[in-house]
C-alpha cells in the first residue's frame, strides 16, 4: 500500500526497483518451508495468486480494494436472501443475468424496469432484442 501511494512521486526507475523487490518477497514467502499449517496454506495461496496480488501497484487506476464491487452486488444478494434463493441452477443463472442487466442499466442512469419492458416490446414487434443502451445523457 505504501508503494502504491508513491506512484508519480518517486522516479519510475526507483518505483520499478521497489516493485521488483516486492515481487521477489512474495515469491520468497510462497516457496518458504513453513511448519505452521496456516502459514503453509497462505504460502500455497501466494504461490498460486501472487502475480495478481500486486496488480494494484503495477497498473495505475486499479483500486486497492474490492469495496465498490461488493457494494454493487449487495442488492442482488439481499434480494436472493429475501426470496430464499433460487431453487435450481437454471434459476440461479437467470437471476444472475437479470441482476447484471439491472445493475448495468441503473449504472447507466436508466430505469431498469422500463428499459426491459421497452426491449421486450421491441423483441415482440421486430423479433430482435435491442442492444443495451448507452449511459443516459444528463437530460434524460
Amino acid at each position: 500500500m505504501r508503494l502504491e501511494l508513491t506512484r508519480g512521486v518517486k522516479p519510475s526507475a526507483e518505483y520499478g526497483l521497489k516493485l521488483s523487490r516486492l515481487h521477489a518477497r512474495v515469491v520468497d514467502l510462497s516457496i518458504g518451508d513453513w511448519s505452521n499449517p496456516h502459514a503453509a496454506r497462505l504460502a500455497k495461496r501466494l504461490h498460486r495468486y501472487g502475480e495478481e496480488l500486486l496488480t494494484v501497484v503495477e497498473f495505475e487506476g486499479v483500486p486497492s480494494s474490492n469495496n465498490h464491487a461488493e457494494r454493487e452486488v449487495r442488492p442482488a444478494v439481499l434480494m436472493r436472501k429475501a426470496s430464499y434463493g433460487s431453487q435450481s441452477e437454471r434459476g440461479a443463472a437467470t437471476r444472475g443475468v437479470l441482476m447484471s442487466v439491472c445493475r448495468t442499466l441503473k449504472n447507466r442512469g436508466r430505469d431498469p424496469l422500463q428499459t426491459i419492458l421497452d426491449a421486450l416490446r421491441t423483441d415482440v414487434m421486430t423479433g430482435t432484442l435491442p442492444p443495451l443502451p448507452e449511459k443516459a445523457s444528463s437530460g434524460g
